[in-house]
């Protein structure tokens, strides 16, 4: 449940720790934010997107997360400025990361898998 706290998520980690990277939710998090799970799933998705998350595991039903999200945005529930922010930290760490350039695995590397450090 801690996906939807705002103070946690935004106002220590992102505002007080100053945290650039972005914030992937656990797979189903925002189903158990309410109880029982999935109760209230409008609430959940509007409660962890306002808290910070910026990316959320959808295991199943992502059409009903982006419908909803979606029309979260439309009706301003969720300001397109926390969307822009939330593109902005996943995108900056795609680019630092050499995603655009390289995007593609090194197989080289494949034989490592799975092997200790």
């Amino acid at each position: 449940k801690m996906h939807a706290n705002h103070d946690l998520v935004t106002g220590f980690l992102k505002n007080t720790l100053q945290f650039k990277g972005f914030l992937i939710s656990d797979w189903e998090a925002l189903d158990r934010i309410t109880t029982p799970p999935h109760a209230n799933y409008t609430y959940s998705v509007l409660a962890a997107i306002q808290a910070g998350l910026d990316m959320v595991m959808v295991p199943h039903n992502y059409t009903e997360f982006i419908d909803i999200l979606t029309n979260l945005v439309k009706k301003n529930y969720i300001r397109m400025e926390r969307i822009d922010d939330a593109v902005e930290r996943i995108l900056r760490v795609k680019f630092i990361m050499g995603l655009f350039e390289n995007p593609l695995p090194d197989l080289s590397l494949v034989n490592q898998l799975g092997n200790q450090a």
